[in-house]
């Protein structure tokens, strides 16, 4: 899992000094956060409600998502993200298709890793980043650490099987099989072809392809915000 989070920084480091000698130009964690929100895709209401449930709602959680990185040696703003983009940190939040809390657990899912109850913040949290761990150690799709961590976002959202099934259609060795394949057959993916009815305005494979896109931007945004760069780090200009 070295390189793995290189995929979803953009320049996100405490400080960047650029130059030789005494020519040094420092750039501070505010501009850092100013630039993240400039280049990033989402639009300006999802930035506004981010920033104010980051401040506002966020807070009371983050010691949770902790213990469940130190458990799983999941990233914790990765797991945040995710939860932002399944739940946006509601614990109550449910779905018409029975999911719960704050990663949208299944009930198969938490018999899966041990959570009694779906609608407890830390139970959920530490369940749904186990499963999240579970699928990254299994998934076997993709040619770069990059790919298999956008394929198990995506199986996270529209499940492994389906897009293991996706991948085995493009190429049986699907270690071999990139996210840019991946999305490419979601886009053209049915609905009846996993068993859901079809919405011609947004398919389940679009879907998918957005959970991805959104997990990746909430991660920059949660990066940023506290000026720390992936676990693999680099430098950035």
């Amino acid at each position: 899992m070295r390189n793995i989070f290189r995929f979803f920084l953009l320049s996100l480091t405490t400080v960047v000094l650029v130059g030789c000698g005494q020519n040094k130009v420092i750039i501070s964690c505010e501009d850092i956060i100013e630039n993240t929100y400039s280049s990033s895709s989402l639009n300006n209401f999802e930035k506004n409600k981010f920033k104010d449930l980051l401040l506002n709602r966020y807070p009371k959680f983050d010691s949770m998502f902790q213990e469940a990185a130190e458990e799983t040696n999941i990233e914790k703003n990765l797991l945040a993200a995710i939860s932002f983009q399944e739940s946006q940190w509601d614990p109550k939040a449910k779905s018409s298709m029975g999911v719960r809390g704050m990663m949208m657990v299944t009930l198969e899912t938490a018999a899966l890793v041990g959570v009694e109850k779906r609608l407890n913040p830390e139970q959920n949290i530490k369940g749904g980043a186990r499963y999240f761990a579970m699928l990254l150690e299994k998934n076997k799709v993709g040619v770069t650490d990059a790919d298999k961590l956008s394929t198990t976002l995506a199986s996270y959202n529209l499940g492994p099987t389906n897009i293991n099934n996706i991948a085995f259609s493009i190429n049986e060795n699907v270690e071999n099989v990139s996210w840019v394949e991946i999305k490419e057959s979601l886009k053209t993916l049915k609905n009846s072809e996993i068993n859901l009815m079809d919405n011609d305005a947004y398919t389940r494979g679009q879907q998918a392809i957005d959970y991805v896109d959104r997990v990746s931007e909430y991660y920059k945004l949660l990066s940023a915000h506290a000026c720390v760069a992936p676990k693999d780090q680099l430098v950035f200009f």
